[in-house]
């Protein structure tokens, strides 16, 4: 498996003048300082942020409007990382910069295909698979101070930008979900799409048929089916030929239009209600529900109600006010198009009538035996008028046409539904119960290991088999012991994807194990698992206060202390400056 390493970071403020530069080693790093405020945590989520990937800034870090530069090697080959705020730039060893405007699209599928990491996740809004951004890839990688250790899978903000993602991104990492499966999750989605799209389209013919049906006009005669018809179609041919095939043209433009326009008002009425029901929800939030999660009293899922939360039900309002305003537009010009074809009827069925005037058929009267005298008497006589005639014959033609349409779409939602079965039967039998068995029996007996190792054994940890069982890890954490529980969750993960993951192995990054004041005894044996059980390919970033118990990790690892003049310093700047601008691409020690 290859392995990612961070090499350097660079630093670099114009509106303060200062910078710095740091290099790692390929192995062991400490990240250590005498005062607790001088930017150990920065650092490190400075590296994850030059990357593209969104960790939790102080406040204060974005008054100093900064850049930075991230070296990092997979194998033998060197990327270069330039970002400042949401701009961000990519080049290889032997290559130039690319520039990217924003994190995700072009720069995800990128990094991601350097990082082999093939995971996609459905675009909330078209349900069509993409690419996620780097932060996905990251997440085994990297314990954040605060939000690692109080809830798993949460060390970047931005991450609810996709839904319901934690399964399947745990589940790719550790070995359950390969890349295949989201080949075919991609073709699954774009035939779902494209399934609902021609759904849609059987909706309109549906509507369409019963506009046509209110356009043909009933005629009880079988004019249309003699030979009379066939001798006065002949009599009046140069007359009605130019004028029938306008009227079928013009019958078939309303009906289409009847039938966008009636869709786009269901449209209308179901997207109202969307954002009724999404105002509902947010007042809900902000007026009843104090608690930052709430459990749901049907099936015991712990749904968030967070600040992100509740703004991510306004950015749903929002999307969907402009859905209907799109729709507005759409029907205002449908409308348009409606009355400018009305006009065009009723122009053709003028000419029509004219020529009605001058072709005139009178049917054979109806005879009947009177039942007294048995005498015949003339019941009626009728006058078939050709404007009848003709939209019959148009309306009819149309329908005709429609329903033949009807029936090729059925046929393809039948197929799309057919090659969808197909595909999630192809996922079923890409990991076999056996393979998912043999899995989640190896991370219990990981995580079991790292357990005792870091003798956390008093924790209860009988109901947890499975690396999906991340939340029952965390309720059991809380105090000193429970957050070595959750550290032995994190590593065990880590293990796995070197173990079973289809994917670039990152750099292990650990922001200040010490949680809950841990006892000598249990920091050493943190600080021992650290240094001696990880792989020798494994790259380390540890963050840690000074203390005596990191002294076996200390001899081994390259160490970066950070002073009281925090991150940045002002005799840096020169110097990075120029190699920001070019000028000096070769490193230098610090």
């Amino acid at each position: 498996m290859p392995n990612l390493k961070f090499k350097r970071l660079l630093i670099l403020s114009n509106s303060t003048k200062t910078a710095n530069q740091f290099e790692f080693s390929e192995t062991l790093n400490l990240i250590t300082a005498i005062d607790n405020s001088v930017g150990k945590s920065t650092l490190v989520k400075l590296l994850f942020w030059g990357i593209g990937c969104e960790p939790t800034l102080d406040t204060n870090w974005g008054t100093t409007d900064s850049k930075t530069i991230v070296e990092f090697v997979v194998d033998t080959t060197l990327y270069t990382v330039k970002r400042y705020k949401n701009n961000i730039s990519l080049k290889t060893d032997d290559g130039e910069f690319i520039n990217y405007e924003k994190i995700t699209g072009e720069y995800s599928k990128k990094l991601a295909e350097i990082l082999e990491f093939k995971a996609l996740l459905p675009n909330r809004s078209s349900g069509l698979m993409e690419v996620p951004p780097p932060a996905f890839y990251f997440l085994p990688f990297y314990i954040d101070q605060k939000r690692s250790w109080s809830k798993a899978w949460d060390n970047f903000e931005k991450l609810d930008q996709f839904s319901n993602w934690r399964s399947t991104i745990v589940k790719y990492h550790v070995g359950l979900l390969t890349p295949k499966h989201f080949e075919l999750e991609n073709d699954k989605a774009e035939k779902k799409d494209l399934k609902k799209i021609v759904e849609a389209q059987i909706e309109k013919i549906k509507t369409t048929l019963e506009i046509v049906e209110d356009y043909i006009p009933q005629i009880n005669n079988t004019i249309t089916e003699t030979k009379e018809f066939e001798i006065l179609t002949e009599e009046i041919k140069i007359d009605l030929r130019k004028l029938q095939e306008e009227q079928e043209k013009v019958l078939s433009q309303i009906t289409i239009f009847n039938g966008d326009r009636v869709y786009l008002e269901q449209q209308q009425v179901i997207t109202e209600k969307i954002i009724s029901e999404l105002d509902k929800d947010y007042k809900f939030t902000i007026e009843n529900i104090e608690e930052d999660e709430v459990e749901c009293p049907l099936c015991g899922i712990v749904h968030e109600n967070s600040i992100i939360n509740r703004t991510s039900i306004m950015t749903d309002k929002s999307q969907a006010e402009n859905q209907l305003e799109s729709i507005l537009t759409e029907l205002d010009k449908v409308n348009t198009k409606l009355t400018k074809a009305n006009i065009k009827l009723t122009n053709a069925r003028e000419s029509i009538n004219q020529i009605n005037e001058k072709y005139i058929i009178n049917e054979e009267p109806s005879i009947s035996l009177d039942s007294e005298d048995d005498s015949e008497k003339i019941i009626e006589t009728k006058n078939i008028d050709f404007n009848q005639i003709i939209e019959n014959i148009a309306g009819n033609s149309i329908k005709k046409n429609v329903l033949k349409d009807k029936v090729q779409k059925v046929n393809s939602v039948d197929t799309f539904k057919k090659e969808i079965r197909g595909i999630s039967k192809e996922q079923k039998g890409l990991i076999t119960p056996e393979d998912v068995e043999e899995i989640n029996n190896s991370f219990s007996s990981i995580f079991s290991d790292y357990i005792e190792l870091l003798d956390a054994e008093a924790v209860n940890i009988s109901d947890i088999s499975s690396p999906l069982d991340y939340n029952k890890v965390i309720k059991e954490g809380g105090a000193a012991e429970g957050s070595r529980a959750i550290l032995a969750y994190y590593l065990s993960v880590f293990t796995m994807v070197e173990k079973y993951g289809n994917e670039v192995k990152s750099a292990l990054v650990i922001d200040t194990p010490n949680q809950q004041e841990q006892s000598d005894t249990n920091y050493e044996k943190i600080v021992n698992l650290l240094t001696n059980k990880t792989s020798k390919k494994t790259q380390v970033l540890l963050c840690a206060m000074e203390n005596e118990h990191l002294e076996q990790f200390r001899k081994k690892a390259k160490i970066i202390t950070l002073t009281k003049e925090r991150l940045m310093l002002k005799s840096e700047y020169e110097n990075v400056k120029k190699i920001f601008d070019g000028e000096s691409p070769a490193a230098n020690n610090v």
